[in-house]
């Protein structure tokens, strides 16, 4: 079960609290009772030199700053001499009872090589020192001690509560500092994908293995959208691309039309000059004279037909193209297909045909349109063909597409006409006896047939003859069960 964010803060600030308090106290039971003897040790040590270096039997007043400086750190101090003469004493009042309780009762505990005695909570006794000093063949009696009943007050232990309190905050901030990073590494993961997404980098995705809700729903939601942001993406450019097809397209059949205009012109301007000086030399023929005129008329006349007939299906087939059916088709099934209408062509001017088909030569495209390509090449291949020469059809695969390649034997395409042959309208100057009735449509049609399906086509001059081509993308076959 994922856990949330605040949850996990809230609870993890409490935990790292009572650590810190439980931290704390356990410091301050367990080491500074220890802490607190080694300073008073310290202090009570040093004490005793500085007074060994004083002239007990002459106290000045410089003398009793030293005093004042170790009671600020509360301590006390009972000096008297051999007699028991008070010599010094912290406090001013019942001095007697003062040297009395501390040097005459246990005046056999005092020597020349004092120890410090270690505070016994049980006994609520002090730490204390007992010793002699002896100065000028006097001996002095000096006891000092802590007056700290209880611990726990005192400099000292506001040093060690300082000290521990300041240690356990770095501690704490090391933890939180850890926890901070532990936390905010998902969120550095999601930052850098968001990132990535604002440049426009689609692909990137969020790790999604996180043990906090709002991580895994905040990373979900981030691909999600950089799922969607990269199909828009996608569409897009799709739609990009369509419309630049479109207007390449446009362009192409507005470049069409005026070429057309001027073509058409000048293709009628011979039929139309012929019709009419034909029809001046009627009024003045008769017998033979007049058949042969009219014959001559219906010829130009059938010319010009057969020129606005196709000028009607070009243009029908520029309307009908855009709205092409496409689907998955096995390339070797179609080319079988037109093949067997051809076997009569063939025969008729005794061709040699040799086919070469693939098997698995699958396109995406319309059958009707790559069936038109294909028969305007094998029609201006046979059309170009003398009466006994070879005809080979390929249709092969390569690494990314099918290309379909129509041979013939005869003569080769000048190289000046190598480009201009697609052109709508255009003609070589061989033409063949039916030319004007083509009106040089069939190559541009084949060029705007397979570039509106993706793909390439060209031709290419062989040593014995001419092939033209095109490819169109490769796919994979759709299955039956699909």
């Amino acid at each position: 079960m994922k856990r949330k964010i605040s949850a996990w803060i809230f609870m993890t600030y409490w935990i790292l609290a009572l650590m810190i308090v439980s931290c704390c106290v356990l410091c301050y039971k367990v080491f500074f009772p220890l802490y607190y003897d080694m300073t008073k040790d310290k202090q009570i040590r040093e004490a005793y030199l500085d007074i060994e270096d004083l002239d007990l039997a002459n106290l000045e007043e410089e003398d009793f700053s030293v005093f004042a400086d170790y009671e600020e750190e509360n301590l006390s101090f009972t000096i008297a001499d051999e007699e028991l003469n008070p010599v010094y004493t912290t406090r001013g009042s019942n001095i007697k009872y003062l040297i009395y309780r501390n040097v005459e009762m246990k005046k056999n505990l005092f020597s020349k090589k004092p120890g410090v005695i270690k505070r016994n909570s049980k006994l609520k006794e002090t730490t204390k020192l007992r010793g002699i000093i002896t100065q000028n063949k006097i001996d002095y009696y000096v006891v000092i001690k802590d007056t700290i009943q209880k611990l726990g007050t005192g400099k000292v232990s506001e040093q060690f509560l300082a000290v521990v309190s300041v240690s356990m905050f770095l501690l704490g901030s090391l933890l939180i500092w850890k926890f901070s990073k532990n936390l905010s590494a998902p969120m550095e993961g999601l930052a850098d994908v968001a990132e990535k997404i604002a440049k426009g980098d689609f692909a990137k995705r969020a790790v999604g293995k996180d043990k906090y809700e709002e991580a895994v729903r905040l990373t979900q939601s981030i691909n999600s959208m950089a799922e969607q942001l990269e199909r828009n993406e996608e569409q897009i450019e799709e739609n990009r691309r369509q419309q630049l097809r479109q207007n390449m397209y446009q362009e192409r059949i507005d470049k069409v039309r005026k070429d057309f205009m001027a073509n058409i012109s000048h293709e009628l301007k011979t039929p139309l000059a012929v019709i009419s000086s034909q029809s001046e030399m009627l009024g003045f023929a008769d017998g033979e004279k007049r058949q042969y005129y009219l014959s001559s008329i219906q010829e130009e006349v059938q010319k010009v037909t057969g020129m606005v007939s196709r000028l009607l299906d070009f243009s029908a087939m520029e309307h009908n193209m855009e709205d092409m059916m496409q689907k998955t088709l096995d390339m070797k099934e179609v080319m079988e297909y037109i093949l067997m209408k051809y076997e009569g062509l063939v025969k008729k001017k005794h061709l040699h045909m040799e086919t070469f088909l693939e098997d698995e030569c699958f396109v995406y495209g319309d059958q009707e349109y790559i069936e038109q390509a294909v028969n305007n090449y094998m029609m201006n291949a046979i059309e170009h063909m003398n009466m006994g020469g070879s005809l080979r059809v390929t249709l092969k695969k390569q690494k990314n597409s099918i290309r379909v390649g129509v041979y013939n034997t005869g003569r080769q395409i000048p190289k000046e006409d190598m480009e201009k042959i697609w052109s709508g309208f255009y003609t070589t100057k061989q033409k063949s006896a039916d030319a004007y009735s083509h009106v040089g449509l069939g190559l541009y049609i084949v060029q705007n047939v397979v570039t509106m399906q993706n793909g390439k086509c060209g031709v290419k001059n062989l040593p014995e003859g001419v092939e033209f081509w095109f490819t169109l993308p490769r796919v994979m076959p759709v299955s039956e069960n699909s």
